[in-house]
């Protein structure tokens, strides 16, 4: 099963960031694929922060993932959106994952617009438990996974809130060569 991580911030979008010209590492999905690499969950990670949209796009049209996990925040959030629906335009069985200080306040909207599961809260373990669900054969519901929302038969379902990974050393270190 091909996993690609990505995030929807393009540096040469941001004119002020291209002046700076200090952009800051994508940790979180950095983390998050180390995570899987812990348990044998093979995984990508394309970075956007210096490519750009089409970049991207031909990308996802080449590698064809099965499942996509998108990082998005309030200033990435347009892309994003775009970057979803483009998916699901050409892959039309893909599952797309998304996470990220921003979903928590706009579940529903993210849902609608393509994401197929919502990760709340911490990433680590709940998307771990989302890849094996998929791998299992079942894409559509996620209920027994705490810290997701999802819809099933049209009805927004939330699960409770995933406990934080205590101590935070056993977090492997992010996958910075990714």
């Amino acid at each position: 099963m091909k996993i690609l991580f990505t995030h929807g911030y393009f540096i040469s979008e941001d004119e002020k960031e291209s002046k700076i010209n200090k952009p800051y590492p994508p940790l979180g999905i950095l983390y998050i694929s180390a995570w899987l690499d812990k348990y044998g969950l093979n995984n990508e990670v394309y970075d956007t922060t210096f490519s750009n949209k089409q970049d991207l796009k031909d990308y996802l049209k080449v590698e064809q993932p099965q499942v996509l996990a998108i990082y998005t925040n309030l200033v990435t959030k347009l892309n994003v959106l775009e970057i979803m629906q483009f998916a699901h335009k050409i892959l039309p069985n893909i599952v797309v994952v998304i996470g990220g200080p921003d979903v928590r306040y706009n579940i529903e909207n993210y849902l609608r617009y393509g994401a197929d599961v919502a990760v709340i809260g911490e990433g680590e373990e709940t998307t771990k438990e989302i890849v094996e669900t998929i791998k299992s054969g079942n894409s559509k519901e996620f209920g027994h996974i705490d810290g997701v929302a999802y819809y099933s038969n049209g009805i927004l379902i939330r699960t409770k809130e995933r406990s934080r990974i205590r101590p935070v050393d056993d977090l492997p270190h992010p996958n910075r060569h990714k």
